[in-house]
């Protein structure tokens, strides 16, 4: 299958949507490692309304190379001989959109690497790439920037119903869209969120800075 080398997203937008997202979770301490079926959720609204793309959230196994000196894989999920699983203890998710998967989080993989005690250094890049270059097993992976991904639509679905069903995520994830503004346009760099009662919580657009793709 022919795949275009056109990314889906310009890298100036991808950081933005990923600058947005990271900063308001920061805003209210939110543990961003655990935090991948919000980024998703968030940048699959950001992608419909600016984008007038048809992008979703998936939740499942996955499995990423990132480093191909330490043949280091990142790992969503579990992983039994060939048999691959994900449980809501156990998953990852990403957005997909036009036959692409994009991972919001890949940014971070570095973070998500020491919050379960590894301290291997991962450059922060972007992450989208059409599903047709996916290696065909978890054990495939062979050089930087390979992946796996095993949607597990049962649990995207219970996920997505414990996400609407939480207030708070929801507007949290409300205030993302719209603070969002598509490059070219200038983006508010502070803004505070409104609270029901008392001073409104200040964010400020994290500067944290893509460096290229994997």
């Amino acid at each position: 299958m022919k795949t275009s080398s056109r990314p889906l997203l310009p890298l100036a937008d991808y950081q933005r949507i990923f600058r947005v997202i990271h900063s308001v979770l920061d805003s209210v301490d939110a543990n961003i490692p655990a935090a991948s079926f919000f980024f998703s959720v968030t940048a699959a609204q950001i992608l419909k309304k600016f984008y007038k793309l048809n992008a979703f959230p998936v939740a499942g196994a996955a499995f990423y190379l990132i480093s191909q000196d330490d043949s280091a894989a990142l790992s969503f999920g579990v992983l039994d001989g060939e048999r691959v699983e994900s449980n809501s203890d156990a998953f990852h998710c990403w957005v997909q959109c036009n036959d692409v998967a994009v991972d919001f989080m890949a940014p971070v993989f570095q973070e998500l690497l020491a919050a379960v005690g590894h301290g291997l250094p991962v450059p922060r890049y972007m992450f989208q790439k059409p599903l047709a270059r996916m290696s065909a097993a978890a054990d495939g992976l062979q050089l930087p920037g390979d992946f796996r991904l095993e949607p597990n639509l049962a649990l995207t679905r219970d996920l997505l119903q414990q996400f609407m069903q939480k207030t708070a995520l929801s507007n949290l994830s409300q205030v993302c869209v719209d603070w969002y503004r598509k490059p070219p346009k200038e983006l508010e760099t502070d803004l505070v969120m409104q609270a029901a009662e008392g001073p409104g919580t200040s964010i400020k657009l994290s500067r944290l800075q893509i460096t290229g793709a994997w």
